[in-house]
């Protein structure tokens, strides 16, 4: 194993010229009169020289160990950086009178040090403030910035071997043991372990050239300790992981007024605000922040034992070590890294409520009671600014997942490409219409591209007239199929009551064995031949049937087997054609089958999608048979200038292998099974759980209270759930059914928290 002494500065060694020593090399070699102040250095030796006019330099004598190559890249980066962004606060070179970036003097015993001087930076150290969120904040934008304009340098001497490198812990290992208290030593030895387990992970990081050291002591900042004014001492840059940088100033920019999580989130948040973050550092930043404090107190540990001078000077850090890495792995990596990535999200949002009402209007309903502020998603998951993890239950459309790396990654760069019309050529466009049609049955073969689901319906309608002839169209009573005028009006979603019928619209009973009329699919089914008639009556006759084969808006309805295929029969055989709305229960939802049809024993004719086939971006479709859309094409001109555009278009595609790939539909399948059964394990100690039924990741759960539906009961659920950190909906005719469908990432954890959470919400009624 490598000696640790190999490593540059684990023990401290400054040169001991005197001041009047100093002022005399500021005077001569580089024209600076005036009386040198000891300032700290870990292993250079540092002085003020203020002359009479100006603000002077900082003086550096070097200790005989540093490296030329060293002080020639600090140079070389220093010039850089006031090149690439000229107003950041760095030190800037003083030249000698020759013009050099150093010179050379002796000790007294004939040694050679280089000595270098910078300009001085005015400002008051950080090390004495108590650094309010702002100032933080500032502290992770200059940080980023100066590692935006370090990215492109190159020098040999960024590949020193320095004891602050996080890599040099697989030296400095052995010397944790010499950590007390016995405790503490057990701490640190478990974060270099768990560090040099995640080291191969590293190498997949970026990596550039990283300041590595811009502590408190190393950082100026104004007179109301508001904004960096400096960042000092350039001497352990290397190159390493872009993360290094930012963990030894969220590790060690603490004071008393926040906890170390929050401290590091602000600076995470400043930073990330001008250099984004990539996905997968954010956990490679828990990692190190935790190893930068073990580090520290090992280098603390070995220096007490053979350099007890160098150890005083690592005190407060050393303090500030043991409680940090306590308070990050109390609170988990998945938490933490909730927060930072939570609070880059977020923007300022005072009064957001109200700010919304006067924009938006006080129709746009707010969901619960106390409503949700959030900023960020992964998986099924939800983060409010102050990383309050929400487990999401209800949302559909991000079928893949919130934050989906795939399909966000597909969305921008097809988005840096190209995005224009499907009127030009575009393999993105076609390929998935190719993948899309392989996954329906034979003849459902062509892709006519909207924008929503409701264009979609919407279109469908259209089709359907121009190819039957008829303008009649039969829906369930209650269903729910979009906003556009037409969709609108074949969602009789509210009751007659909130928007009467249109003439050309009949509706069905709806198929509830629970709560309806019948138990079986032929008395349900025998309802369309009363609409069938009713439209012919009426000289429209039947274009169209239109169902959600999910039920969703009747409270996800289990309807009687047989009963989509019953009605689709009496359909077609009035001259109609059958249209299947598979927004919510297609692409792998009902986990049975790919598409929610399939379940029923039906093939339409149209099938409508919406924004779930890209994961929220919007995106709809009609697929259907060529001879419907060359009948619908022949008649009418129809064309949509952002359907099937090249970006809706590889968000489509980056969903669909996500959703294959991944099993998603096999996923929704176990874990929707699972989590069914365990609410109705439930209804024993809890009657209000009336009925429990769905399938895949798809469940509705009646609650009645003294034996009646109950609407205000449902509510008081959702919200309790809600303040447990869980959301779901209500749903159904009466508004009496716990809604539940989770992007299908909703995995067995996620399902134990559920229901975890449900007995406990529902014992506290």
């Amino acid at each position: 194993m490598t000696d640790p002494k190999s490593l540059l500065a684990l023990e401290t060694s400054p040169p001991c010229f005197s001041a009047e020593a100093a002022a005399a090399f500021a005077r001569d070699i580089f024209g600076i009169d005036g009386p040198a102040k000891p300032l700290y250095g870990e292993r250079d030796q540092n002085f003020r020289i203020t002359p009479a006019q100006g603000p002077g330099i900082i003086l550096k004598i070097l200790s005989p160990t540093e490296l030329e190559s060293a002080v020639d890249f600090q140079t070389i980066v220093l010039d850089h950086i006031q090149a690439m962004d000229p107003s950041l606060p760095v030190p800037r070179v003083r030249r000698t009178l020759a013009g050099d970036a150093y010179a050379f003097v002796k000790d007294a015993a004939d040694t050679p040090h280089m000595v270098r001087a910078l300009d001085f930076q005015p400002g008051r150290v950080m090390d004495d403030v108590e650094p309010p969120p702002a100032l933080l904040r500032d502290v992770g934008a200059q940080l980023a910035r100066l590692d935006r304009a370090l990215a492109n340098v190159f020098h040999p001497g960024m590949g020193q071997k320095i004891v602050w490198d996080l890599r040099a812990i697989e030296i400095l290992r052995p010397s944790a043991a010499l950590i007390e208290p016995a405790q503490d030593r057990a701490l640190v030895e478990a974060v270099l372990e768990r560090f040099l387990a995640f080291r191969p992970h590293l190498d997949r990081l970026r990596h550039q050239p990283v300041h590595n050291d811009l502590h408190p002591g190393n950082m100026l900042v104004d007179a109301d300790a508001t904004r960096l004014t400096g960042m000092l001492d350039f001497g352990d840059m290397i190159h390493a992981p872009l993360i290094f940088d930012i963990a030894v100033t969220a590790a060690e920019t603490v004071g008393t007024s926040l906890d170390p999580i929050a401290y590091a989130t602000e600076i995470v948040a400043g930073y990330d605000a001008v250099n984004p973050l990539q996905p997968e550092e954010f956990g490679a930043l828990f990692e190190a922040i935790i190893a930068r404090h073990a580090l520290a107190a090992t280098i603390m540990a070995w220096r007490k034992q053979n350099d007890p001078e160098g150890a005083e000077k690592l005190a407060a850090l050393a303090g500030i070590g043991i409680a940090a890495i306590q308070a990050f792995l109390a609170a988990g990596k998945e938490r933490v890294v909730a927060r930072f990535r939570a609070a880059c999200a977020s923007r300022p949002s005072a009064g957001l409520t109200a700010r919304r009402f006067a924009v938006l209007g006080k129709g746009l309903e707010l969901s619960y009671e106390e409503p949700v502020h959030l900023v960020y998603g992964q998986g099924a998951h939800l983060f409010a600014p102050d990383g309050t993890d929400y487990l999401d239950a209800y949302n559909n459309v991000p079928s893949v997942g919130h934050g989906n790396v795939r399909v966000a990654d597909a969305i921008s760069r097809q988005m840096h490409w190209m995005c224009t019309n499907t009127r030009y050529l575009h393999e993105t466009v076609v390929a998935y219409a190719e993948r899309l049609t392989a996954t329906l049955p034979d003849g459902l073969s062509q892709v006519l591209f909207v924008n929503s689901g409701s264009e979609a319906n919407d279109t469908a309608y259209r089709i359907a007239k121009a190819v039957t002839g008829k303008s009649g169209a039969i829906v369930i009573s209650g269903a729910y199929h979009g906003i556009t005028e037409i969709s609108a009006a074949l969602s009789p979603y509210h009751g007659p009551q909130a928007q009467p019928l249109e003439p050309y619209i009949e509706v069905l009973e709806v198929p509830d064995p629970f709560r309806g009329r019948f138990t079986e699919a032929a008395p349900y089914a025998a309802d369309a031949d009363r609409a069938i008639a009713a439209l012919q009556a009426k000289g429209l006759g039947v274009a169209m049937l239109l169902v959600d084969s999910a039920f969703t808006a009747h409270g996800i309805t289990a309807a009687p087997a047989g009963y989509f295929a019953a009605i689709a029969a009496k359909v077609r055989e009035a001259g109609g054609l059958v249209v299947g709305d598979e927004v919510q229960s297609g692409f792998g939802r009902m986990g049975e089958a790919f598409w929610g049809f399939a379940r029923h024993g039906v093939v339409p004719d149209m099938v409508t999608l919406g924004k779930p086939m890209a994961n929220g971006h919007p995106t709809g479709a009609v697929v259907t048979r060529p001879e419907i859309l060359e009948i619908f094409q022949r008649k009418i001109e129809f064309f949509s200038t952002f359907g099937g555009n090249p970006v809706s278009a590889a968000a489509a595609l980056a969903t669909l292998n996500v959703l294959q790939e991944e099993d998603l539909q096999g996923n929704a399948q176990r874990t929707g099974t699972a989590l069914r059964a365990g609410i109705a394990s439930l209804q024993g100690r809890f009657p209000l759980l009336a009925d429990v039924r769905g399938a895949g990741l798809m469940t509705g759960v009646e609650i009645f209270e003294a034996g009646q539906p109950s609407r205000a009961l449902a509510k008081r659920i959702a919200n309790a759930m809600r303040r447990a950190q869980v959301l779901i909906g209500t749903e159904g005719p009466q508004g009496n059914v716990l809604k539940i469908r989770p992007p299908l990432p909703f995995n067995g954890a996620d399902a134990t928290r559920f229901l975890e959470t449900l007995e406990r919400v529902l014992a506290g009624l």
